[in-house]
C-alpha cells in the first residue's frame, strides 16, 4: 500500500474491533427503529436485549427490564402488574418450555388488554435462546370487526331485500350468491344460463354488459323456478370480487305490469268507444227528430194507401214506396236503439234459450244461413241480467257478419258459439269464432266505429257492430275482438251474472185490453204529422181535434173534455212536457189520459221525463196499426169520460 493511504487507527484498537463496534451500534439502532416490540433471551432464558417498541407496548415493565432479567420473573411481573391476562401468561410459559425442548416455533398468542389487542410470536434462536416479537394489532382487528359487522349487516339486508339479486361469474355464469327473493322467483340453478329463456338473449345481454360494465333495464324473457316463461327487465354491473370479474344483476318480473297495461288499453278502448257512441247519440237525437216526422207521413200514408181500392200497378208502386219508407224507418230506429244509454227491459235472462232463439231466427230468416253453426253451452249457467231480445240481436249480428264474410270470401264453413262461466269475475263469456277470412289487425281498432263498414256499397250500414257495442256496454258488459291469428275472426262478449229476482217492468208498457171510441186531442207542431194522425184515428172511428202548440191545447181543454190527449214532446213554447206538467197540476184526471207520440226518446232528458211520467209513448215514425192500438188501449184501460 502506498505511503499516506493507510487508515488512521487509535492507539490500542484494532481495525476489526472498530468495525464490530460500528455494526453493533447499527444493529441497536435498527432494532429500536422497529415498530414491533422485540425481546431477545439467551439459552438460560435471561433477557439480552429489548427494543423501544417492546418498552412502549408494555409500560408496566419499564422499570423492570434490565439485561440479565430472567424470563420467569418478567412473566410473573407482567401478569401481576396487569400487562397480560392470566391465561396469556400460562400460554407464554408453556410456549417457552416447548422452545426449550427443541421446537423451533410455537403458535402466536393473541390477547387484549386495556382496549388494545396484541399478538406475540416466539421463535428459537440458533444459540439456544428465543426471540419474542410483540405486535399491536388493535387497528387491524378493529378493521376486521368493522368488515365483519358490515358483511353481517349487508347479508341481513340482502336476506330481507325483496329484490331479485344474483351475483355470478361472467365467464361460466356460476352463481356465487342469490337473495331469497331471487331463489323464489328463479329457482336454485347453479348457473345464470337457467335464468334466460333463450341462449340468444343471454348472449345479447353479456354483449351489452362487457363494454361499459353495466346494463340498465334490458327486456328479456326469463324462466321461473317452475320452468314457466315470464317477461322481465334485467339490470347488471360488473365488479371486481377477489381478483375476478363478477356480475351483480337484478331481475324484475313485469308480467303483472304488462297485464295491467293490456287491461288499461282495453279500458281506454272501451271508454273511447263509449265516448264515440255518446257523441253519436247526441247527433242522432237531432237527426232522428228531424227525420221521424216526414218518415211518419210517408210510412203512414203508404200503409193507408194499401187499404184503398186501387189498380194493381198503382198498388205495386205504393208497396215499393211503403217498403222503402219502412226500411228508412227501421234504419232510424236502429240508430235510436244504438244511441240509447240503457236497455229497455232488464230481467234475468237464460243465455242458453236466448242463443238458441237467435240461431233459430237466423235459420228461419229470409236469407237463411249457409254456414254450419256449432253451439256449445256449459251446464248450470246462472242467468245474466239484461234484455233477451237485445242480447239475441248481438249474437244475430255477429253470426250474420261471420256468415256473410265466409260466403263472400269462399273461405271457411263454420261458426262456433261457446258459452262459459267465469265464476271468479262473476261474468258469463260468449265466444263467437269462425274459420273465415278473419279481421286484419290494421282495422280492428275501427270495427266498432259507427258507420264504418268494409262491405260493398248497399250491403251494409256500418251500425251492426256499433249497435252490438252499445247493447253490451248498456248491459255493463264488454265486447272485444281477439287479434288476428290467421284462423278466422273471434269475438268475445262478457256479461255479468245475476241471481236476483225478475226486475219490475217499466210503467210505460201498454195494456192489452180493448177500448171504446171517444174524442181525442192531437198536439203537434208538424202539420203533415197532425194530418196523418187525424186521418188514421178518424178512420178508426174516433173524433179528433188538433192543436199546433201546447198553449193552444190548454185553451181547448178549458172549453171541453177529451177522452185522450196525444202530444208531441218537443215543440216550440212549453212543449209536451210543459203541457203534461200543467195538466198534472190543474187537471190531474186529464193528465192521466195523456200519451206521447214523439221522435225524441233517447236523449237523457227525454228518457228521464218519460220514465218519470210513466205515460204511454209511441215512437216515431208512426205506423197506423200501432197508433190505433195505442188509442184503443189507453181508452180501454182508462175509460171514456161520462
Amino acid at each position: 500500500m502506498a505511503a499516506g493511504l493507510e487508515p488512521s487507527v487509535p492507539d490500542g484498537v484494532g481495525i476489526g474491533e472498530d468495525a464490530e463496534a460500528q455494526s453493533a451500534d447499527l444493529l441497536v439502532e435498527v432494532i429500536d427503529a422497529l415498530s414491533v416490540g422485540l425481546a431477545i433471551f439467551d439459552e438460560d432464558a435471561l433477557l439480552q436485549r429489548c427494543n423501544a417498541g417492546f418498552r412502549r407496548m408494555n409500560p408496566v415493565l419499564a422499570d423492570l427490564l434490565e439485561i440479565g432479567m430472567g424470563w420467569d420473573i418478567i412473566l410473573r411481573e407482567w401478569a401481576l402488574r396487569g400487562g397480560i391476562p392470566a391465561p396469556a401468561r400460562d400460554r407464554l410459559e408453556r410456549a417457552e418450555a416447548r422452545l426449550a425442548d427443541g421446537e423451533a416455533t410455537v403458535a402466536p398468542l393473541e390477547f387484549g388488554i386495556g382496549g388494545s389487542v396484541f399478538e406475540i410470536a416466539m421463535r428459537a434462536t440458533a444459540a439456544g435462546g428465543f426471540v419474542l416479537v410483540q405486535n399491536d394489532i388493535t387497528e387491524r382487528r378493529n378493521l376486521e370487526q368493522s368488515e365483519r359487522e358490515a358483511d353481517l349487516l349487508l347479508r341481513k339486508v340482502l336476506e330481507a331485500c325483496p329484490a331479485n339479486i344474483v351475483m355470478s361469474r361472467v365467464g361460466d355464469g356460476e352463481v356465487i350468491y342469490r337473495t331469497p327473493a331471487a331463489t323464489e322467483l328463479l329457482g336454485t340453478a347453479k348457473r345464470t344460463h337457467g335464468i334466460f329463456a333463450s341462449r340468444e338473449e343471454r348472449a345479447d345481454f353479456i354483449t351489452a354488459l362487457l363494454p361499459d360494465g353495466r346494463v340498465d333495464n334490458m327486456t328479456v324473457t326469463g324462466l321461473r323456478a317452475d320452468g314457466t316463461r315470464f317477461p322481465c327487465v334485467i339490470s347488471a354491473r360488473l365488479i371486481d370480487y377477489r381478483g375476478e370479474d363478477v356480475m351483480v344483476s337484478t331481475t324484475v318480473d313485469i308480467s303483472r305490469e304488462i297485464q295491467l297495461r293490456r287491461t288499461l288499453a282495453e279500458q281506454r278502448e272501451q271508454i273511447f268507444q263509449a265516448e264515440k257512441m255518446s257523441a253519436l247519440g247526441e247527433l242522432l237525437a237531432g237527426v232522428a227528430h228531424e227525420l221521424n216526422n216526414p218518415l211518419s207521413v210517408v210510412v203512414g200514408h203508404a200503409l193507408m194507401l194499401r187499404d184503398e181500392d186501387i189498380d194493381p200497378e198503382t198498388l205495386r208502386r205504393v208497396e215499393k214506396i211503403s217498403d222503402a219508407a219502412e226500411r228508412c224507418a227501421r234504419i232510424v230506429k236502429s240508430f235510436l236503439a244504438m244511441a240509447r244509454q240503457q236497455p229497455a227491459r232488464l230481467v234475468p235472462v237464460d243465455l242458453g234459450e236466448t242463443l238458441e232463439m237467435a240461431i233459430e231466427a237466423l235459420r228461419n230468416g229470409a236469407d237463411g244461413l249457409q254456414t254450419a253453426i256449432d253451439l256449445d253451452i256449459a251446464d248450470a249457467l246462472p242467468p245474466v241480467r239484461g234484455d233477451a231480445h237485445q242480447i239475441a240481436q248481438v249474437v244475430i249480428n255477429l253470426v250474420t257478419n261471420a256468415d256473410q264474410a265466409i260466403r263472400d270470401s269462399g273461405t271457411g264453413d263454420r261458426v262456433r258459439i261457446s258459452v262459459r262461466l267465469d265464476d271468479r269475475q262473476g261474468m258469463v263469456e260468449i265466444t263467437v269464432a269462425d274459420n273465415g277470412p278473419g279481421i286484419p289487425d290494421a282495422i280492428q281498432g275501427r270495427i266498432f266505429d259507427p258507420l264504418y263498414t268494409t262491405k260493398p256499397v248497399g250491403s251494409g250500414t256500418g251500425i251492426g257492430l256499433a249497435l252490438c257495442h252499445r247493447i253490451v256496454t248498456a248491459h255493463s258488459g264488454q265486447i272485444r275482438v281477439l287479434p288476428d291469428r290467421g284462423t278466422g275472426a273471434v269475438f268475445v262478449v262478457r256479461l255479468p251474472v245475476t241471481r236476483g229476482d225478475v226486475l219490475p217492468e217499466g210503467t210505460g208498457g201498454l195494456a192489452r185490453a180493448g177500448g171504446s171510441r171517444g174524442r181525442i186531442l192531437v198536439v203537434d207542431d208538424e202539420e203533415d204529422v197532425v194530418d196523418l194522425i187525424r186521418e188514421v184515428l178518424v178512420r178508426a172511428g174516433f173524433d179528433v181535434d188538433t192543436a199546433a202548440s201546447a198553449e193552444a191545447a190548454l185553451a181547448m181543454v178549458e172549453e171541453g173534455d177529451y177522452a185522450l190527449i196525444l202530444t208531441d214532446l218537443n215543440m216550440p213554447g212549453m212543449g209536451g212536457r210543459g203541457l203534461y206538467e200543467r195538466l198534472l197540476r190543474e187537471r190531474p184526471a186529464l193528465a192521466r189520459r195523456t200519451g206521447f207520440v214523439t221522435g225524441d226518446t233517447m236523449s237523457p232528458q227525454a228518457r228521464g221525463f218519460l220514465d218519470g211520467a210513466g205515460r204511454p209513448c209511441l215512437e216515431k215514425p208512426i205506423a197506423p196499426a200501432e197508433l190505433r192500438k195505442l188509442a184503443e188501449t189507453m181508452l180501454g184501460s182508462r175509460g171514456a169520460p161520462g
